[in-house]
């Protein structure tokens, strides 16, 4: 099953969901999660304003992420790290066969209701 579910890679070996660490492009903020569209041998995003941004290293640092499989706003944590109240993206860790959510600390975070309680968006 790990093999179907694989993280999609591009052509050009970007992952299909990236996290856009700084950005020098006022109409792309930096702390965001991003799909990768690719046309041709060239990468996209789709910045806020609905245009496309060609992928380009001088102008974006970005962190590959898997993909995301749903969204869940969290209603209760043991951990400081997660607010009650805040929406978090699930992501699908195909290769290690586990979900995890990215806290406020930016940390990898197992998707288990014994850490925090959810309702799905």
């Amino acid at each position: 099953m790990a093999a179907a579910t694989a993280v999609k890679q591009a052509r050009n070996g970007i992952s299909a969901n990236i996290f856009v660490v700084s950005s020098t492009d006022a109409n792309v903020p930096s702390g965001k999660v991003y799909k990768v569209l690719n046309r041709k041998d060239k990468s996209f995003i789709i910045n806020k304003n609905g245009q496309r941004v060609l992928l380009d290293e001088a102008a974006l640092q970005w962190e590959a992420r898997d993909e995301v499989a749903l969204l869940v706003k969290v209603t209760s944590s043991v951990l400081p790290s997660i607010e009650p109240g805040q929406v978090y993206r699930v992501y699908d860790d195909a290769k290690n066969d586990e979900r995890y959510i990215l806290d406020n600390d930016n940390e990898k975070v197992l998707f288990d209701r014994n850490i925090f309680k959810w309702e799905v968006i």
